[in-house]
């Protein structure tokens, strides 16, 4: 017989706990910071905990460790927010439509909503933050290369 595996139950947020925790897009660098390097920002090339904040731009670092010339990072690196234009605030708009919707959302229904230029910029959102809620543990079905 199979054991049953207890998961810690997590809270859903309503729409206004969501707008009450995240109310700009501040709140949204800080909270994605705080729960990516707990410790401090952490450079993505080498692993160093000691990258110094750029005085001149927020929400940016510079690691000496592994160039000597310092290589910038910012609180997106490495993620599905790298190389957007869209704000970070809007992502998580996003990310909780997909969350808490009993039956799913299309991609078609993120543009409507949101009123994107495309639905092109919709599709990839979506696409991107469904490759980063896949289980690492569990292969990618046949044909399917994953995210980047």
């Amino acid at each position: 017989m199979a054991k049953k595996i207890k998961h810690p139950r997590i809270h859903q947020l309503t729409l206004k706990e969501f707008e009450g925790q995240f109310p700009d897009e501040a709140a949204c660098c800080e909270y994605l910071i705080a729960n990516r390097w707990p410790e401090g920002p952490r450079c993505p090339r080498c692993g160093h905990l000691g990258a110094s904040e750029v005085s001149t731009m927020e929400y940016k670092w510079v690691c000496y460790q592994c160039d000597t010339n310092g290589y910038r990072f910012s609180h997106l690196v490495g993620t599905i927010f790298e190389n957007t234009n869209k704000p970070l605030r809007q992502w998580f708009q996003v990310i909780h439509m997909m969350l808490v919707a009993k039956k799913g959302v299309s991609a078609l229904q993120i543009y409507r909503t949101f009123g994107f230029g495309s639905y092109r910029t919709a599709w990839h959102m979506c696409h991107r933050i469904r490759g980063g809620l896949q289980d690492e543990k569990i292969p990618a079905p046949y044909g399917h290369r994953g995210s980047r």
